[in-house]
C-alpha cells in the first residue's frame, strides 16, 4: 500500500463536483491510474445501486438497525454495470488503484461494515471516503485497509496554492493580536474572525513570553472573562479529581479503529468539565443578533461551530476546550468497557444516537448522567477537543496532562452524534475534522482548572 495519495488538482476538483451533484444519493466508484498506486489520474462512478434488492438487502440490515432504517446506507453494484466499468477501465488503459464512497450522515471514517466489505471485495485496492454531511464542505481521506486494521494515508493535491502562512515577529505579533481582539462596543469577539484571532493568539504565544500574552488578553475583548465565566460557566462546571487511566485501545482491540493505539497510561490533575455541551442558548451570548436560536432550540447543543469559533467562545468565556486525555477520562471514567455503560444495550440509557435520535439533535441532558455525572459525552453531537489530531500521538504521549499542540490544521473531535453508530460513540473513538469545518451535528464543550 502506499503511503501517502496524490491527486492532481483537477481531477480532485472534478470529482468533489460529481459527488456534490449526486448528492443525497451515495456515489460508489474506483480511483484510478497509470500504473502508480499513489497517484490519481481519473476516476469513474457507478450509477445503479442493488443495495435494497432481496438478494442483498438481508446482508445489510443484519449490521443493524440503521442499516434497516437508511436505505441509502451501503452500496452494490450491478454484475452489468461492474463488467462495463471494467470494460472502460480497460479501454482508457488505465487500473483500479482505489475504491471510493460517499457518507451521508457520517464522517469520513471507517465503519464496521466499511471495513468488512472492503475486505471482501477491494483487498488490493486503498480506500477513499468523502463525508457530505455538510454538502458546503465535503471532507475527503483516504485509508489503507488489510485485516490487520486500517491506517489513514495523507492526501496531497497537486497546483492548489498554499495558506500563505508566515513567521511572524515578536512586535508584528503583538500588533496584529492586539488588533484583532480589540473590543467592540458590545464587548464581544467577532465570530467572522474567530480563526484569524485563534491564529494571530497562536503565533503570539510562539514568539513572546508569557507575560506579554496576559497584557495582551487583558487589554482586549477577553478582560471581562472572570465575570462571564462566574455567571455563566462556573455554576455547570464538574468537579474531576486527579486520576490516572489506560487512555486507548490494545493492539488486539483496533479492528478498524485507527489512532487509538498503543494503549497507555495517562494522568491527569484536577479539572472541572462542563456538564452538558454548550447550548445554542449559551452560544448566542457571543453574538445575539446573528447567533439567537427559536426558544424551542434554546436547549439544544450549538451546532454548525468550528473549531475556531468554539476555541474563541472559550477563551471568552474564560475557560478552554477540553483536551482529548481529559475528555476521554470524563466519558469512561476509566472503565475498562467501550462505553460508560457495560454493554451496548445500555447506550440508549445514555446517548441520543442513530437507534433513538429520529436523526435530530436533542435537548441536552435528556439522558442519564456517566459516573461522574456527565451528560450527553456519548451521541448527540461530536465535540471538538483542543489538541491537534495526530494518529501517531499516543506512541509519543507524555504521561501526565498530555496534550497535542501543533498548530496543524485537523482537531480532534469525540463522542459520536445523533446519526452515530454504537461503535462511532465508544469513549475511545477518535476522530478529527478541519478546523474551519462546521456541521450540524457538531458542537463542543468547556473545560476549567480545579477550583482548588
Amino acid at each position: 500500500m502506499p503511503d501517502h495519495i496524490t491527486f492532481a488538482g483537477e481531477v480532485y476538483e472534478r470529482l468533489l463536483n460529481e459527488v456534490i451533484k449526486r448528492h443525497p444519493v451515495k456515489t460508489f466508484g474506483y480511483l484510478l491510474s497509470a500504473g502508480n498506486p499513489s497517484e490519481v489520474t481519473d476516476f469513474i462512478l457507478f450509477d445503479e445501486n442493488i443495495r435494497n434488492s432481496d438478494t442483498w438487502q438481508p446482508e445489510f440490515h443484519s449490521y443493524g438497525y440503521y442499516f434497516a432504517a437508511h436505505h441509502d446506507a451501503g452500496f452494490v453494484a450491478t454484475p452489468e454495470e461492474a463488467w462495463r466499468v471494467q470494460k472502460e477501465i480497460w479501454a482508457r488503459g488505465l487500473c483500479e488503484v482505489g475504491v471510493l464512497h460517499s457518507h451521508q450522515r457520517h464522517p469520513a471514517n471507517f465503519s464496521e461494515i466499511d471495513w468488512d466489505m472492503h475486505r471482501k471485495r477491494f483487498c488490493d485496492l486503498w480506500h477513499l471516503i468523502i463525508s457530505m454531511r455538510n454538502p458546503d464542505l465535503p471532507q475527503v481521506r483516504a485509508f489503507a485497509v488489510s485485516d490487520d486494521g486500517v491506517r489513514l494515508l495523507p492526501v496531497r493535491v497537486t497546483g492548489q496554492p498554499g495558506d500563505g502562512t508566515t513567521t511572524a515577529t515578536r512586535d508584528a505579533a503583538i500588533r496584529q493580536a492586539r488588533l484583532l481582539t480589540r473590543p467592540d462596543r458590545a464587548g464581544r469577539p467577532s465570530l467572522a474572525n474567530a480563526g484569524a484571532i485563534m491564529s494571530a493568539l497562536w503565533r503570539l504565544r510562539t514568539v513572546t513570553e508569557p507575560e506579554t500574552v496576559r497584557d495582551v488578553l487583558a487589554d482586549s475583548v477577553f478582560a471581562g472573562s472572570a465575570e462571564r465565566f462566574a455567571t455563566h460557566i462556573a455554576p455547570l462546571l464538574q468537579p474531576i479529581a486527579a486520576a490516572s487511566f489506560e487512555m486507548g485501545t490494545d493492539q488486539a482491540g483496533l479492528r478498524h479503529f485507527y489512532g487509538e493505539s498503543p494503549r497507555h497510561r495517562c494522568g491527569l490533575s484536577a479539572f472541572r468539565m462542563l456538564r452538558i455541551p454548550v447550548t445554542s442558548g449559551l452560544f448566542a451570548l457571543i453574538d445575539p443578533d446573528n447567533r439567537t436560536p427559536p426558544r424551542e432550540d434554546l436547549a439544544r447543543p450549538a451546532v454548525n461551530v468550528t473549531w475556531a469559533e468554539a476555541a474563541l467562545f472559550a477563551l471568552w468565556m474564560g475557560c478552554r476546550l477540553p483536551t482529548e486525555a481529559q475528555w476521554e477520562y470524563c466519558c469512561g471514567a476509566g472503565a475498562p468497557t467501550p462505553w460508560c455503560c457495560g454493554t451496548e444495550d445500555e447506550l440508549a440509557r445514555y446517548a441520543w444516537y442513530c437507534v433513538n435520535s429520529r436523526d435530530q439533535v436533542q435537548a441536552v441532558a435528556t439522558r442519564e448522567p456517566n459516573a461522574l455525572g456527565l451528560f450527553d459525552m456519548h451521541g448527540n453531537v461530536w465535540e471538538w477537543c483542543q489538541d491537534d489530531y495526530d494518529q501517531h500521538f499516543y506512541g509519543r504521549s507524555p504521561w501526565l496532562n498530555p496534550v497535542n499542540l501543533t498548530n496543524e490544521s485537523q482537531k480532534s473531535v469525540r463522542g459520536g452524534a445523533m446519526n452515530a453508530l454504537p461503535e462511532m460513540c465508544r469513549t475511545r473513538f477518535r476522530f478529527h475534522e478541519a478546523a474551519g469545518f462546521w456541521a450540524t451535528d457538531l458542537g463542543f464543550r468547556l473545560a476549567a482548572p480545579s477550583a482548588c
